[in-house]
């Protein structure tokens, strides 16, 4: 029987939020479609990130010159900077060839990136857009409404999160607190350290770990370096709370990931697009961190009302609006 297929590209081979939703996406697609990832990304050097944009773009013209693996949509996800200056290159391949095109905006600084309604770039992103007759996805309404005057035929998707994710029902440890994410000035991993220095001071058994860094200096810091969906899986299950002390952030999905599992999260006053059962401190204000933390550790966990908060983000649930998305493209 045949099949409608949607190409994802982008960052799937790295680590990263983004890369879990292209994963998601393309292990569960919706009903009566078929996927494909293709990684158009690697972490490491400027030439090993060029020769992964180049073999990306030489496999995606095969792909669109072959009718036996040629997609009915081109998905493309997308961050800020070459993120973007990337993505518009297969968009217009794709778009030449008689494709239809996605563009998915995940980065939580695009706006900045791209500046007013009338910059040059918010400008050739427009011409770009519209040449192309792409569908552009933000993640909230929030991004909605902060691009409403960038951008039209704006749809809003949020995250999925995987069906492997379960709520925990067994009894956490009240003295271990995680971050995940990379090793990233914006992620907060300092600023993580200090909280957890000064909370010891009445709980000295606190302990925490983070993602994205191999070692530190504290020996009640543990440095996991990137870990396995199942490592990752089970430290949602387990800890007792999910720090996100960044900057900014598009949806982060592991906040959707830890309410799915039942724990609580703490995240900056400047992560917005997530549940109301997040729990919001002032960006990089230790005394309102250590306030928030004090009663998140002491309180007892209604797991399953956090994870009811999420449900909407169940990949069942977001399916129905990316197959709805996609047979629109196809009319």
């Amino acid at each position: 029987m045949f099949m409608p297929k949607v190409l994802h590209i982008g960052p799937c081979d790295s680590p990263g939020g983004m890369a879990n939703v292209m994963r998601i996406l393309a292990e569960h697609p919706p009903e009566g479609w078929d996927a494909e990832l293709l990684p158009s990304h690697v972490v490491g050097s400027p030439w090993a990130k060029w020769r992964a944009y180049r073999k990306a773009r030489a496999t995606l013209k095969g792909m669109l010159s072959n009718p036996e693996h040629r997609p009915d949509v081109v998905h493309l996800h997308t961050a800020a900077d070459w993120s973007w200056w990337r993505k518009r290159r297969f968009a217009l391949l794709a778009h030449a060839s008689g494709c239809k095109v996605v563009v998915h905006i995940h980065s939580g600084k695009f706006d900045t990136w791209l500046g007013s309604v009338n910059s040059s770039k918010t400008k050739q992103m427009q011409t770009d857009l519209n040449s192309t007759s792409a569908a552009t996805v933000v993640l909230s309404d929030h991004w909605a409404r902060t691009f409403s005057e960038h951008f039209e035929r704006l749809h809003v998707i949020g995250n999925p999160i995987s069906p492997t994710l379960q709520c925990s029902v067994d009894e956490r440890d009240t003295n271990h607190m995680l971050l995940l994410g990379r090793n990233d000035s914006v992620k907060g991993h300092d600023f993580a350290i200090m909280i957890t220095k000064i909370l010891r001071e009445k709980r000295p058994q606190l302990r925490l770990s983070m993602t994205g860094v191999e070692r530190c200096s504290e020996p009640w810091v543990e440095g996991l370096g990137w870990v396995s969906e199942e490592e990752k899986i089970r430290l949602l299950q387990s800890c007792s709370v999910l720090l996100v002390p960044s900057l900014f952030e598009g949806q982060p999905l592991v906040v959707m990931e830890a309410l799915a599992s039942g724990l609580p999260v703490l995240a900056s006053d400047s992560v917005h697009s997530v549940p109301d059962s997040v729990v919001h401190a002032t960006y990089q204000d230790l005394e309102d961190w250590v306030a928030k933390l004090d009663v998140l550790l002491e309180e007892q966990v209604n797991s399953a009302a956090l994870s009811k908060s999420v449900s909407h983000h169940h990949i069942s649930n977001v399916n129905v609006q990316w197959r709805a998305l996609y047979d629109g493209l196809l009319g």
